[in-house]
């Protein structure tokens, strides 16, 4: 059985836009899961504004990942990373979603995650 791990917003971007980086490889390895803040990153972008494209990304991602809803824990862990550190909302979501559910984060930027003790990257 995979280990499950979560991935940020920038890997999957990266990949959707040059068909390179670490999402292939992480995808042989691990079972991989999002947060919804980072669907919504996804299809919040203006790169995806073009219906067609925006369905391609909804479909990927149904495709490869599991979506992890911000439930009430989710959301009270990631209040407490914004009281305690200087990160957006979307960062503080995917780290308590990572927290909460034990999964180490795949992420092309670690230092997006300074000051959250406890992250841990795949």
């Amino acid at each position: 059985m995979k280990t499950t791990i979560i991935v940020d917003t920038d890997v999957i971007t990266e990949y959707l836009k040059t068909g390179k980086g670490s999402l292939p490889g992480a995808y042989e390895k691990f079972s991989m899961v999002i947060s919804a803040a980072t669907l919504l990153e996804l299809l919040a972008s203006k790169t995806f504004v073009d219906e067609s494209l925006g369905q391609e990304v909804k479909e990927f991602v149904d495709k490869y990942f599991v979506i992890k809803e911000i439930d009430r824990k989710v959301a009270e862990k990631a209040a407490e990373i914004i009281r305690e550190s200087e990160v957006t909302m979307a960062t503080a979501l995917v780290a308590a979603t990572a927290l909460v559910f034990s999964h180490k984060v795949l992420t092309n930027n670690p230092g997006e995650y300074n000051g959250i003790d406890g992250v841990e990257f795949a």
